[in-house]
């Protein structure tokens, strides 16, 4: 018995000499991930894209309130994606910002990037640049547009900012340091994501895309209706994805989504969601793959877009139009 009780005694000293030396061996690395060189580039990030995003943020409510406006200079998809001189001008100024302080980092821009923006994702430091979000919206002056910008490093969102020029709201995040809205009106404060569980109290958003065929109308309208169905307190289509996200960390919304993939050429993409995905999870909300049925986070080289102020709202959400008819 006491040849056991040695043995075991030395076991369990071993044992917890080994979780020390792992939670000193987790502690370095955390260190290491956070060494000086690399807080100095965080900190500079978050200076330069503030900078950048305001500058574009200026251009874009400069002609929203001209007399002259920002007419229609082409269509990117099909007929309902517009582009505006607007939204070149405003990237132009925001890329001249970010350059002139990462000459050497890679930059998704929705306008500007050619082919090289649908390549896939790398280790190096990237940022992503959508001028105008809500591009219908602003053309048609209904208040819901914004410019969004976000930095990455390894592939995952770490810098994030959404600016609403007209209502002057800024929502920002970095990894570790929380999600925040900014306001001239209001000052600062930071953003928790309600603890709301169920659709029947949730306010959901929701977007028609651009298709207008039959499957992409009945992948809208079924969901739709299941989630009426379903007793939600009521549902949004707001017409811009980055608004649409940091409108859920905020609790202004509860869970936002939107089909689409590549197949089918529809969808959100990476400058639409890779600034709000940090933001959500900033402020303590999920985001989900909804091209693999929730399974997963949100994949930011995908084409649909899905985030929620709480698991369990996300897995009801799932649920519901998980069932509706799609095609």
């Amino acid at each position: 018995l006491k040849v056991c009780l040695v043995h075991t005694h030395n076991f369990l000293a071993f044992r917890a000499e080994c979780s020390l030396r792992t939670k000193f061996i987790n502690m370095a690395a955390r260190d290491r991930s956070r060494s000086p060189a690399r807080e100095d580039r965080r900190s500079k990030v978050l200076k330069v894209a503030r900078e950048a995003v305001m500058a574009g943020g200026a251009a874009m409510r400069e002609a929203w309130w001209s007399a002259s406006g920002s007419d229609v200079k082409l269509t990117k998809s099909c007929a309902v994606d517009l582009v505006t001189e607007t939204d070149q001008k405003c990237e132009e100024i925001i890329l001249g910002v970010i350059q002139k302080s990462f000459p050497n980092d890679r930059i998704i821009g929705e306008e500007s990037s050619g082919s090289d923006k649908y390549a896939d994702l790398d280790d190096s430091p990237t940022w992503t640049i959508d001028p105008i979000d809500g591009t219908t919206n602003f053309v048609h002056r209904f208040p819901q547009s914004c410019v969004i910008i976000a930095y990455m490093e390894k592939k995952d969102t770490v810098v994030s900012f959404i600016y609403d020029p007209i209502q002057n709201e800024l929502f920002w995040a970095a990894e570790g340091q929380g999600a925040w809205l900014e306001n001239p009106s209001v000052g600062k404060r930071k953003l928790m994501a309600p603890d709301i569980k169920s659709v029947k109290q949730a306010v959901v958003s929701m977007e028609v895309g651009y298709g207008r065929d039959p499957d992409s109308i009945k992948l809208v309208t079924g969901a739709m209706a299941a989630i009426m169905k379903e007793g939600v307190r009521t549902i949004r289509m707001s017409g811009s994805c980055g608004l649409d996200m940091a409108y859920v960390a905020a609790g202004r919304f509860n869970v936002t989504f939107e089909h689409g993939d590549w197949p089918r050429g529809r969808g959100p993409k990476i400058w639409d969601f890779a600034a709000g995905k940090l933001i959500v999870r900033e402020a303590g909300g999920v985001t989900r793959n909804l091209e693999k049925g929730g399974k997963g986070e949100l994949d930011l080289m995908g084409r649909s877009c899905f985030a929620a102020c709480t698991n369990e709202l996300a897995d009801d959400i799932l649920r519901v139009i998980g069932a509706a008819p799609s095609s």
